[in-house]
């Protein structure tokens, strides 16, 4: 059954915007500088028809989620993320379809796949 209700947005609040940017980046995410209004300055990435944001914590906690991503490849996906210095939680061996898990710089899971 299809719901008449679809996801449009999530925020992930950063301890160091800078750093988790530059994370996604690595994961291949588009991600633009945004402002709306007199709000915080973030980064925004359109991923289909659902947006995810990334927002300075400041004095909120930063997030803590699970976020699943299709990416065009598991093996540049988790390099990437090792070199910007996320953690590499696993990453399936023989499994098909492949996948893997990592951790941004605030502790958020990661599923590749």
């Amino acid at each position: 059954m299809t719901s008449p209700i679809s996801l449009e947005y999530v925020v992930l609040r950063c301890s160091d915007l800078e750093r988790s940017r530059a994370f996604y980046a690595a994961l291949g995410l588009v991600l633009v500088p945004e402002r709306h209004g007199s709000g915080a300055a973030h980064f925004a990435c359109t991923l289909g028809a659902f947006v995810l944001e990334l927002y300075p914590a400041g004095e909120k906690a930063p997030s803590s989620v699970r976020i699943g991503l299709r990416v065009a490849s598991i093996e540049a996906s988790v390099e990437n993320a090792r070199l910007v210095g996320g953690d590499v939680v696993r990453v399936s061996s023989g499994a098909s379809p492949r996948s893997a898990l990592v951790r941004d710089p605030d502790g958020n899971d990661i599923a590749l796949s």
